[in-house]
């Protein structure tokens, strides 16, 4: 079957929506970030309900979802954030596949439980390709986020596609855990015991100030670990600033930092941070070493 490009036209942006796949590996070297989709797991989810390629690239927004409108039919799947969205102003659900019609249109209105909702497309969104990553990141990619009268690529494909009558159960029981599991970073054992204990044993609140780069707490630790040269780190690792701060190190983190790592979020559990609000609460729990 020949396919041909088709569009989708944003209305209305929302507040950060873009483009995602898994990460762009192969620039790191260049100082690029690795960037990807906050979570994994619904990602993995949409394009699997789509029987999509597991890295075919998704849409993913936040805080203030996009009216859009699809030049011609697909199949759409959302998972992520519990939000109203609605295809041609009916109410859809998460976790199922929806037969969108040429001229259909979806819009998310408001942000119930989560932060981060994905939307898969039949095929996967064909957004440039830089790094082996369809992932937008500023500087690297054209564009960054979605503005409004903006287009994105998908390929309509003229064929008969079955009825679609799965529907999955998405488990929120996993995004409600609030122990968040983490090993000991290289710089863990500089801290004292005492310290050790402080940090394993409070709860830490999610500030307002969280993007795609980190997400920071608000509660902090006061010490005096001197700060490191600048060394590598990854999304999920924590640092610990000298006022006292902890940083968590998200999808569009540096891949350099100066300060103390102390420790290195799980990276399973790395998707169920990223789904948590500004307020919410959460502990670490270390992963032993055998």
């Amino acid at each position: 079957m020949i396919k041909t490009p088709a569009y989708i036209h944003f209305h209305q942006p929302g507040m950060m929506t873009s483009v995602q796949d898994w990460a762009r590996y192969d620039m790191v070297h260049f100082g690029v970030p690795y960037s990807g989709v906050m979570d994994r797991i619904s990602m993995t989810l949409v394009n699997h309900l789509l029987h999509n390629t597991e890295n075919a690239a998704v849409l993913e927004m936040a805080h203030v979802g996009p009216k859009m409108i699809f030049e011609m039919p697909t199949r759409i799947a959302f998972a992520g954030a519990e939000a109203d969205i609605y295809l041609n102003e009916k109410p859809i659900k998460l976790g199922k596949v929806y037969e969108v019609d040429e001229d259909g249109m979806i819009e998310v209105r408001k942000f119930r439980r989560r932060q981060w909702l994905y939307m898969g497309v039949q095929g996967g969104f064909e957004s440039e390709m830089v790094g082996n990553s369809r992932s937008w990141y500023s500087g690297v990619t054209p564009r960054d986020k979605v503005v409004k009268g903006d287009t994105i690529t998908y390929m309509y494909e003229d064929r008969y596609f079955p009825p679609e009558n799965s529907h999955s159960k998405i488990k929120a029981s996993w995004y409600k855990e609030s122990t968040i599991k983490v090993f000991a970073g290289p710089e863990w054992d500089q801290l004292p015991k005492l310290l050790h204990n402080r940090i394993l044993s409070r709860s830490f609140t999610v500030s307002e100030l969280i993007n795609r780069m980190a997400y920071q707490l608000e509660e902090s630790i006061e010490n005096d670990i001197p700060p490191i040269l600048t060394s590598p780190v990854y999304p999920g690792t924590v640092q610990l600033t000298p006022s006292g701060k902890l940083i968590v190190l998200m999808r569009d983190a540096q891949v350099t930092g100066g300060y103390p790592r102390i420790l290195q979020v799980d990276i399973q559990f790395l998707n169920i941070l990223a789904q948590k609000r500004s307020g919410e609460k959460i502990k670490f729990s270390i992963i032993a070493n055998d």
